[in-house]
């Protein structure tokens, strides 16, 4: 990962619940469901030339994963926009940024896994607690020069236990394959489902191209991803062969392109998995347009949200 502390970041007030507080102020409740038990659901558009790139999309991602945990209050929308966009005015910030929105289920009245504890002490439910943390992010992989991975030993949970297409703070399995990544000195690891069909990479969706051909996973043991939506829009308007697939391992390893798909970086190339070449070892024709096309996107008024 490149700089871990951009310097322009040390000075930035974030959204706490309606107050604005420097990042080594920002302060939640002991109580608060999201501290407790990990009930907090979050989502990070990327703000480009004064746009917030395919806000929307991000928004329903929230929704869609406080709503597979069974959440009664979810903000609306519209709140949660006000307070990205005062957050943003707040520290003049327009591009270039990694806009980290999370919400949480609210404050506790006791500390218990039931969402029925989400109440105050007259037993009137929580409003849910918006938090938006903006940082100065530069890309997080090399989409110039490509990049590294493993096939990791974990599998991801599917539905039935935890179920990963929320996008939620329970990332352990995630945080564990990415520090088998770097125990291994690739930038990312691939996990699959307990079927052995590919789920993603810790941190980013994945797809393979075989000739000609992008596949990537069903959204099984993974969340929705707003990247990877982009790419299959930008597949259909330019006519490049694309559907979701179960992928199994040796699919994945005798694959002509790679590619990992984050909001961050866009598509980028997988060149090398388990020390092995993918393909030829350089960056496919297929990774190399959609990284173009996916570049565009992100300029497109019609795709971003104006502050």
């Amino acid at each position: 990962m490149s700089g871990l502390l951009d310097p322009r970041n040390r000075h930035i007030e974030h959204w706490v619940d309606g107050r604005f507080v420097p990042r080594d102020g920002a302060a939640l409740s002991i109580f608060d469901a999201g501290f407790l038990h990990g009930k907090q659901v979050w989502s990070a558009p990327r703000l480009v030339q004064g746009r917030l790139f395919r806000l929307q999309d991000h928004l329903d991602k929230i929704r869609h994963s406080a709503e597979l945990n069974h959440w009664p209050n979810i903000p609306r929308d519209a709140d949660i926009v006000a307070a990205v966009k005062a957050t943003l005015a707040h520290n003049n910030m327009t591009d270039g940024v990694h806009v980290r929105i999370m919400v949480t289920a609210g404050l506790q009245i006791t500390a218990s896994m039931d969402l029925a504890a989400v109440v105050d002490e007259f037993g009137v439910p929580s409003q849910p607690t918006i938090i938006v943390a903006p940082e100065y992010r530069d890309a997080v992989y090399d989409a110039q020069g490509g990049i590294s991975a493993i096939n990791s030993r974990l599998l991801r949970p599917g539905p039935e236990t935890v179920d990963q297409r929320s996008h939620d703070n329970n990332q352990n399995a995630s945080s564990r394959a990415c520090f088998e990544a770097k125990q291994a000195g690739v930038v990312t690891a691939l996990m699959y489902d307990q079927a052995g069909y590919l789920a993603e990479a810790f941190a980013s969706h994945a797809a393979i191209v075989q000739n000609g051909r992008l596949r990537t996973p069903f959204v099984r043991a993974c969340p929705n991803g707003v990247t990877r939506k982009v790419v299959l829009e930008q597949c259909v308007a330019n006519g490049i062969d694309a559907c979701e697939a179960d992928i199994t391992r040796e699919e994945v390893a005798a694959a002509d392109e790679l590619m990992v798909l984050g909001t961050m970086s866009g598509p980028v190339p997988v060149t090398s998995l388990d020390g092995q070449p993918i393909g030829d070892g350089r960056i496919g024709p297929v990774t190399a347009k959609l990284s173009e096309l996916y570049a565009a996107a992100q300029l497109d008024p019609s795709q971003g949200t104006a502050l």
